[in-house]
Formats: C-alpha cells, structure tokens, sequence
C-alpha cells in the first residue's frame, strides 16, 4: 500500500495498490499525486526505496533536446531530462536488528540541508527529517480497517475490494473524523464549556 500524507494538514491525498515494490508503480503512484495537486514539486521525504528516485524524476521533469556532440561517433537521439528545479528529496534510512530500529541515517538527493529545515521548521514539523508522521498513519489506518489485519476473516483477498475500502476510508479519514493534533484553542468557552474546536485535515 503506497500512501501520500501532507503536512502539516495530515491530509491523505492518494492512496495506491500494488503487488510488487517497483519503479512502475512508484512512477504511477507519483503521477496520481501529481494529478491530485497544482502540479508543483513538494518536499518529499520516503524511506530507502531506489524506486522513488527514478519515479519523481519521469513525474517532476521536463525533456530536452541532447547537447550537439562534435566528434566520432552517433549522436544521442534519446531526450535528456531536466529536473524542476524546486524538487526537494531526502530518504530516511533504518537499520533495525533483532526487531529494532539501532540506526538511523538521511540522505537528501534533491535540495540543499538548510532549505529543507527551514521547509519542515515553517510547516511545523520540527527540524529533523523523518517519516514517522505516515508511520503514525500507517497505523491508524490499521486500526481502521479490519481490511488490513492479517490472519483475520476480514482480510482482503481482492485488489479492487480493498481499493474501494482504502477510499472509502481515506474519505472518512480525510471529511469526517476530527484529528486531535488538529484542534483549535477557543477564545471564548463554548457551549457546555468547550474549550477546543475540532477540526478534520480537509478542514
């Protein structure tokens, strides 16, 4: 299950199913983000999958003609491409032994350091990159769905039916239910002495 979260709103924008971990599902993961947004390229932050490095290049590049080659040999037909320049990406990296995570390293492939802190610092996020904010979600969303618990009669044999019950949830998620780390103060008490005034992330 591939999923986009966006910060600091906590707002699922995609969810996508997949039976392999490959470059072809990640660039088509990405493209459904892509479809879902204004087109810009956002800060990404994922875990050490390779895959994602070539897809955000074939969704948030454009082609351009090969510089002319002087010399021997045949020229370059294929078109290179160029990379959007407000693309930023790290990866966080995990080492677990024995079931726990021992060390933990980023690495940051487009961008420079001090724009992606000062990027997580306005959002809120703190100013260490990580994914533990899908992490969260990831478990959440088990939480939710009986779909997604192995080893139960509720377990989803079929790609299209747990596809309808991710949306189905992600619109639940999404519309519906308050997030607690999304609630704002009062001014003012309101009726019955509420302090707080939930919100959802589409809020």
């Amino acid at each position: 299950m591939w999923r986009a979260l966006a910060l600091p709103s906590r707002l699922r924008v995609v969810s996508h199913l997949s039976h392999a971990r490959s470059e072809a599902e990640a660039t088509t993961f990405l493209a459904k983000f892509k479809a879902r947004t204004d087109g810009w390229a956002p800060f990404f932050t994922s875990d050490q999958l390779p895959a994602y490095v070539a897809a955000l290049i074939t969704n948030y590049s454009t082609p351009a003609s090969p510089p002319r080659k002087h010399g021997p040999g045949r020229p370059r037909k294929e078109p290179i491409r160029v990379v959007d320049t407000h693309l930023r990406y790290a990866q966080v990296d995990k080492r677990r032994e024995g079931g726990r995570v021992v060390e933990v390293k980023r690495h940051i492939l487009f961008g420079a350091a001090d724009d992606l802190i000062q990027i997580l610092e306005t959002d809120g996020c703190g100013s260490q990159i990580n994914t533990s904010y899908v992490e969260r979600d990831n478990l959440t969303s088990r939480h939710s769905n009986g779909r997604l618990v192995r080893k139960t009669l509720s377990h989803s044999k079929k790609k299209d039916y747990l596809q309808r019950q991710l949306d189905l949830e992600d619109a639940i998620y999404n519309f519906v239910r308050p997030h607690s780390a999304l609630r704002v103060k009062l001014r003012k008490p309101a009726a019955y002495g509420r302090r707080w005034q939930p919100r959802t992330p589409a809020m």
